[in-house]
């Protein structure tokens, strides 16, 4: 039931028990009964979402990337938003770090290795930092800078649920709180995809 108030000046309606009374423009939109989130329009216009395993690999990561973007520009030009989006925004960072990893991993990794890829981003750095010394890509890559950056977003995220939750599994509360600096956020995981990219480049080379 519906019996909560909420400032009119955020939300723009009032509710009171069952009684919604708009106040904004924006909130004139209300579900109906026809509505359908997966409805398609035109081929040309609708954003097509596949099932294929490589190619949801090679989007994924880039898409969680410039998700992140779009969001940390949108905190950065509106104030009242950035308490809000920081936590999807490290989100989307963090998961892209987790995709280009596992992608990195699953393409260029000995087959004779396990195939079961966690969460854990330190894990993960592991496996790929293993290939990097086989195939060649010493430190002058960036690989220690790397590492450190990855190790930073382990430590503020072990699990993958830091930034989508408001506590863990057990109710605890998680304890990575600080300011951040959302331009350098922005420009260090440039950098990172930078990285990345370069290194599928090198080792898909080296591979063929």
């Amino acid at each position: 039931m519906l019996g909560r108030r909420f400032d009119r000046q955020r939300f723009g309606l009032l509710l009171m028990g069952d009684e919604m009374q708009p106040t904004d423009e924006r909130m004139e939109r209300w579900p109906r009964e026809s509505d359908c989130l997966f409805s398609t329009s035109a081929w040309a216009d609708d954003a097509p979402v596949v099932t294929d395993r490589d190619e949801r690999l090679y989007r994924m990561p880039m898409g969680y990337k410039r998700s992140g973007d779009l969001l940390v520009e949108q905190a950065v030009v509106n104030a009242w938003d950035r308490r809000n989006v920081i936590y999807a925004a490290l989100f989307c960072y963090r998961q892209s770090i987790e995709l280009y990893l596992k992608r990195l991993v699953l393409e260029f990794e000995r087959k004779d290795q396990p195939t079961k890829l966690s969460h854990d981003l330190s894990k993960l750095w592991e496996r790929f930092a293993a290939i990097a010394e086989e195939r060649g890509i010493g430190e002058g890559s960036g690989l220690s800078a790397v590492a450190s950056l990855i190790r930073e977003m382990h430590n503020a995220d072990q699990i993958s649920d830091g930034f989508r939750f408001p506590t863990d599994k057990r109710g605890n509360e998680f304890t990575f709180s600080q300011g951040i600096d959302l331009l350098n956020l922005r420009e260090v995981m440039q950098g990172l995809e930078n990285f990345f990219e370069c290194a599928d480049i090198h080792l898909s080379q080296e591979a063929g």
